[in-house]
């Protein structure tokens, strides 16, 4: 989804189109959240029935809007569960998701030819660039290119090539964005569009397509300001290859896996993660190899796990037993039983540049035993807090 910056009033607009919308209430976004993590893959036409039954208007806008949240509309669209959804949903919900299937098409189109161009240019400057996450699991040989959402392009470069690409980028039309993080893990750069949100609801071809230059693969998160550094992963072993006819390096498929695994959970633990993203880990399971030798497999585990209890079918042959038997009891117990929505960090659509009222601030850092197992693995409890609580106080004066 395009990242908006603020709630927005409600407003509607052809086949039940939400051009703006606000946050629905909690209780209802956890609802909708258990239930379209029940659709992930073929969900059974009488129980989806039963389940919508009962809904009204109010209910309706709500389902846009997380379906939006979680990036599902393609996968709902044309994946796997739209054989049964096509004929159980209300035509104008099914004429919806066609609508935002098709945008979300031409906006990854617009996006392609855009990743080809900044390649094309990289290439000319000799600067190595690795894409990431969605740039390669939408160009990926035999991928279906529009099955999910593309808020950004994310491309990794040696550090001394920084400055190069960002040169490249101003050069296409690009503009760097400020970044008011303490610790940016990243330099952002906007299209020419400058940033103007078109639509909240929906994957908007004319909303803004970011471009995120990376020197690093870590996430900067709790405990993970070095654990999870999979950098040195990532280049290790690494090939030359193609995207979009272009010359790129591409990971190993097992660093891809490692990374979009992490990734995924660390958007858990401070309660962003997005049910795509346990489609995309669906969609690259033939790369996992075995998940216990995975680089801080500990860290990727809760996304690995919540993941599988969605789509037994399509991650069948993801083997967590032996990881399991390593990984803290707290936290095994907790993936095998958590409810599938914000208790188990799935997003309820906070925007991403709203992290500053207390509130905010304690569901980011709220100190529950699973995540306290997942950054500290084993440590006991007092330990653990204890450790929490020095991070919290460094990031409070780093920031101050």
């Amino acid at each position: 989804m395009s990242r908006s910056r603020a709630a927005q009033p409600m407003a509607t607009g052809p086949v039940g189109e939400v051009s703006s919308v606000a946050r629905p209430p909690a209780r209802l976004a956890n609802a909708l959240t258990r239930t379209l993590a029940t659709w992930l893959e073929m969900p059974d036409p009488a129980r989806v029935r039963i389940t919508i039954a009962g809904w009204g208007p109010d209910t309706w806008t709500a389902f846009r809007r997380v379906v939006v949240m979680h990036g599902l509309a393609p996968h709902l669209a044309h994946g796997r569960p739209s054989s049964v959804l096509a004929g159980s949903l209300p035509d104008d919900v099914a004429g919806w998701l066609a609508t935002e299937d098709d945008r979300n098409a031409q906006r990854v189109r617009r996006m392609h030819a855009e990743l080809g161009g900044i390649l094309a240019a990289a290439a000319d400057a000799g600067i190595e660039v690795m894409p990431l996450k969605g740039a390669l699991l939408t160009t990926a040989p035999g991928a279906d290119p529009y099955r999910r959402p593309m808020a950004d392009l994310d491309l990794l470069v040696h550090p001394p090539d920084r400055t190069a690409m960002s040169g490249i980028l101003e050069v296409l039309g690009y503009r760097r964005e400020p970044d008011r993080a303490p610790r940016p893990t990243h330099d952002v750069y906007l299209d020419r569009g400058g940033g103007r949100i078109v639509s909240t609801a929906g994957e908007h071809p004319d909303n803004p397509r970011r471009v995120e230059v990376h020197t690093e693969v870590k996430r900067h998160l709790w405990a993970w300001v070095d654990d999870d550094d999979l950098t040195a992963a990532m280049w290790s072993g690494a090939e030359q290859g193609e995207v979009l006819g272009e010359p790129v390096t591409l990971p190993r498929p097992t660093s891809l896996f490692a990374h979009l695994s992490i990734h995924a959970a660390s958007d858990l633990l401070v309660g962003r993660g997005r049910l795509v993203q346990w489609v995309d880990l669906a969609s690259a399971v033939d790369h996992a190899g075995d998940p216990a030798r995975m680089p801080h497999a500990r860290l990727a585990y809760p996304a690995l796990r919540l993941a599988k209890r969605t789509q037994p079918d399509a991650l069948a042959a993801l083997d967590l037993e032996e990881l399991e038997a390593r990984i803290p009891p707290a936290l095994t117990d907790w993936a095998a039983t958590v409810r599938l929505d914000a208790r188990c960090g799935l997003s309820q659509g906070r925007p991403p540049a709203d992290p500053s009222g207390l509130g905010a601030r304690w569901e980011r850092w709220r100190p529950d035993r699973w995540r306290l197992a997942a950054a500290y693995g084993d440590l006991p409890l007092p330990v653990a807090l204890a450790r929490h609580g020095l991070t919290i106080a460094r990031r409070a004066r780093h920031r101050g």
